[in-house]
């Protein structure tokens, strides 16, 4: 059953997952979240290392639940990719993969 304590701590993880995923779009490695696998695994690979801070497993070993979040965010990433909402996200990160790097005669070009 989901308390307001579960709760808390699912928005916790939720906001410590999300932080280095929007850091990663602000840099040049960005095209690599136009991949709805790659995308995924990037997702999940936070939500992993974010449940680990957040809090203890409930589970037996102490990285059970943590992966256990970790798949459920990865499959559930996947299967928005494939909602209309996702095929519109993955034309927004499209503009990342087909924009040219700005070399540095380019920006003397654009200098003068």
């Amino acid at each position: 059953m989901a308390t307001v304590g579960h709760f808390v701590l699912a928005s916790e993880t939720g906001l410590l997952t999300v932080f280095p995923l929007i850091g990663l779009t602000l840099t040049r490695h960005a095209h690599h979240f136009a991949n709805r696998w790659t995308s995924a695994i990037f997702v999940a690979i936070c939500s992993f290392f974010a449940d680990v801070l957040i809090h203890r497993s409930h589970y037996p070993g102490a990285y059970t639940e943590a992966a256990l979040t970790a798949a459920g965010a990865f499959a559930l990433s996947v299967a928005v990719s494939f909602t209309p909402i996702g095929k519109h996200l993955d034309r927004l990160a499209e503009s990342f993969v087909h924009r040219a790097p700005i070399t540095n005669r380019a920006r003397t070009e654009q200098a003068i």
